[in-house]
């Protein structure tokens, strides 16, 4: 009983983004490419981080799409799962993950904390971000900086070239190609080979 109304109250948050966000066709991540800004500006600078980490992982994430829903059920333009929504929400003060405002915030203290943890390693906290703390510190035990999941190599790479993109002030005006991802992503990884130290 729990489950199901757990899940409509999902649905119905999800109904109320999808309204108040509606997608123009065909989707574009430019319909909401500046929307967020202020946002993004405010939580990383109340939490110490660079401008242009917590938009780089929502790009990566949803191309800032804040009513989304992931296969895994990852929620929200941040891609929360309800358990990590749920314990980050409460120090946030927030509680929908489908409200671009609250889950930016979430991701705000998230981030900061791995942040911190990882004394500001980029690849350390993104990487935190999609396979959790636990598994980067398996994976610099071994010696490596990003775990061997082929998902989340492909994250890290995305969330950094992305990151690395807009600090050189090219995000202004429109999303990057994907072939510019692509491009900067091979440079990226040919960059961190064998590199394991932050």
């Amino acid at each position: 009983m729990l489950a199901l109304i757990t899940l409509a109250l999902i649905g119905s948050l999800h109904d109320e983004c999808t309204a108040r966000f509606p997608m123009r066709v065909p989707r574009s991540a430019r319909t909401y490419w500046n929307t967020f800004d202020p946002i993004f500006l405010r939580v990383a600078q109340s939490r110490n981080l660079p401008p242009a980490l917590l938009k780089s992982i929502a790009w990566c994430e949803t191309r800032l799409d804040p009513c989304a829903i992931s296969a895994t059920g990852a929620k929200g333009l941040m891609q929360f799962m309800g358990g990590t929504f749920s314990d980050v929400a409460s120090a946030a003060g927030v509680s929908n993950p489908f409200d671009p405002e609250d889950a930016i915030e979430a991701a705000g203290v998230y981030v900061a904390a791995l942040w911190n943890y990882w004394q500001g390693h980029i690849e350390s906290v993104v990487a935190s971000y999609n396979a959790g703390p636990g598994a980067v510190a398996r994976a610099r035990k071994r010696g490596r900086v990003v775990p061997a999941i082929a998902e989340t190599e492909g994250y890290v790479a995305c969330v950094v070239s992305t990151f690395n993109w807009f600090e050189r002030g090219a995000a202004t005006t429109q999303p990057p190609s994907e072939r510019s991802w692509a491009e900067r992503t091979v440079e990226w990884i040919s960059s961190v080979a064998g590199n394991t130290s932050p």
